[in-house]
């Protein structure tokens, strides 16, 4: 019994552990519900396979694809000629300047995307600070100016000011001996009650009331007089006790009209009365009041120029605190900009000019290639009608050239494809009649410009030239050609199933761990082999999904 005991024991192990064996391969086993790849450096290459038929070799009648005026004719008749020879060429110098400035265009845009890229130098960051910091002292400096000019405008005033009281403390004392002259004359012609001497007394006492103060004062002696101190003498005192700016312009006001007083009051005295001193002495003192007169007018106008003067200035700085300003501002953005560096937009806008160049170069590139014909065979030249300085319209037969090769291929090449090649691609052919196994090496040598519609689809006409011929050779053979388009080595590769279109861009969709992720590219080059070019979006290596299940 234990020997059976053990042995039960020992199968009921054993089946465990074939079940958890099972059940570990199982899980392993299991169908992942995606399949990837991994991006990969390779070479890739486009080609186009197409089907024609042998043809005898024909004579080709070569054209310009635009007008213009013959430069140069550099073949004759019987000439012999090589694949891609010059044979005609029209004028092209302006052609050739906009290739030049297109190219240097492009060096332009290339070195500020490379610029972007790199981002803010450490010497460009430090110009910036160095610019705010000058800016922030151009404003201390602009407000220091300001005071000073404000300091400036307020002595400069005051000095006027100054002048100007003392003008007017010498203009009343002027006026007052004005009227010392006026009263010996009164006193000595015009005591009566007449008309005269009642008009004297009228003018006299209204000076004397505005220069002193005192009130009928038309026949007052000089004792009196003089011992008046109201009216413009009083606000002169006043003024230059209280210097104020209010007060002196009052005074010179005051003086101006009292002075005007007194100058009437010299001009109502009739000079037959009076004696020769008498006259002479009446004349200074008009004389003297005239030159008061304008004195004080010079000292306001003066007055009013300083202030003009001082409120220009005062403007003037204050405009260069605010220019100080702004330039601190502007110079704090630039500052603000070149620590943050270049943005995405920024180098994608960039990369655009770029690119915008680049196209510009191509297709002054094929403008240029239409103002040359080159041999597209191998020949001697039968024809040529252009002469140097003639002007030749498009489509017009220029040269025409013989075939050395005996037979060429003829084949139609679907719309869809015929963007993908251009004459001088290499071609590989084989021949029906003499199985795949052997390669007959050939080349384009003419796409035809004009559509051939066969069953309803547009198709090119495109003729091939033999590299090599043999006696195998026979026209009617058919032809079975695969043209290398294009080919690029070591780039970044995908199978082209992964790609996602949507909304006019692509994606593919990126193992990350267990996570997936859409990712948009860019493409180039599409292979023959079902392989794709990816330009931008993706690195080596990365798991990219070819197939997934629906969920």
């Amino acid at each position: 019994m234990k020997k059976i005991t053990k042995i039960l024991i020992l199968i009921i192990v054993l089946a465990g552990i074939v079940a958890g064996g099972w059940l570990y391969i199982k899980k392993k086993s299991a169908k992942l519900p995606y399949q990837f790849v991994l991006a990969e450096i390779s070479d890739i290459s486009q080609e186009v396979s197409v089907t024609g038929k042998i043809r005898a070799a024909e004579s080709l009648t070569l054209a310009f694809e635009k007008s213009g005026k013959i430069a140069g004719v550099l073949v004759g008749v019987g000439d012999s000629v090589f694949v891609g020879q010059m044979l005609i060429a029209l004028e092209n110098s302006e052609l050739a300047a906009q290739l030049s400035e297109a190219e240097a265009n492009l060096e332009i845009q290339e070195a500020k995307l490379e610029e972007l890229k790199q981002g803010t130098r450490e010497e460009e960051i430090a110009v910036a600070r160095t610019k705010v910091e000058n800016s922030q002292k151009s404003i201390i400096d602009a407000e220091l100016n300001l005071e000073n000019v404000k300091s400036k405008a307020e002595v400069d005033l005051e000095k006027v000011y100054d002048e100007a009281i003392m003008a007017a403390s010498e203009s009343v004392n002027v006026g007052t001996n004005a009227i010392f002259t006026v009263t010996d004359i009164q006193y000595v012609h015009f005591t009566d009650y007449f008309q005269e001497s009642y008009q004297i007394a009228a003018m006299k006492a209204s000076a004397v009331d505005a220069l002193l103060g005192g009130e009928n004062a038309g026949r007052w002696t000089n004792d009196f007089i003089s011992r008046l101190e109201g009216g413009t003498k009083e606000d002169v005192k006043e003024a230059v006790s209280d210097p104020t700016n209010e007060k002196i312009d009052g005074a010179l006001f005051n003086v101006k009209e009292a002075l005007q007083k007194v100058k009437l009051c010299l001009e109502t005295i009739p000079i037959s009365k009076l004696t020769t001193t008498e006259k002479t002495n009446l004349s200074t003192s008009k004389t003297d009041i005239n030159n008061e007169v304008i004195t004080i007018s010079g000292k306001q106008q003066g007055i009013e120029v300083q202030k003009a003067t001082n409120q220009k200035n005062i403007v003037a700085a204050e405009t260069q605190i605010n220019e100080a300003k702004n330039a601190l501002t502007l110079a704090e953005k630039e500052l603000v900009l070149k620590e943050a560096g270049s943005t995405e937009e920024q180098i994608s806008v960039q990369e655009a000019q770029a690119k915008k160049a680049r196209a510009s170069i191509e297709y002054i590139e094929a403008q240029l290639s239409k103002t040359i014909i080159h041999s597209p065979i191998k020949g001697m030249v039968t024809s040529v009608e252009a002469k140097k300085g003639e002007i030749v319209s498009s489509n017009q037969d220029m040269v025409t050239i013989d075939s050395e090769a005996d037979f060429q291929i003829e084949a139609n090449v679907p719309e869809a494809d015929i963007a993908k090649i251009k004459i001088g691609n290499e071609a590989s052919l084989t021949l029906d009649a003499y199985g795949e196994d052997i390669l007959f090496p050939a080349k384009i040598i003419e796409i035809e410009p004009a559509e051939t519609i066969i069953e309803g689809i547009a198709t090119y006409k495109v003729i091939f030239e033999f590299e090599e011929e043999g006696k195998e050779i026979k026209s009617g053979m058919t032809a079975n050609i695969d043209v290398f388009a294009a080919r690029k080595e070591k780039v970044l590769v995908i199978p082209q199933r992964a790609l996602i279109s949507r909304d006019g861009k692509k994606f593919v969709r990126v193992l990350e761990g267990e996570s997936i992720e859409e990712v948009e590219v860019e493409t180039g080059l599409r292979g023959s082999d079902g392989t794709v070019e990816i330009t931008k979006g993706l690195e080596k290596q990365d798991k990219v999904i070819t197939f997934m299940e629906e969920e």
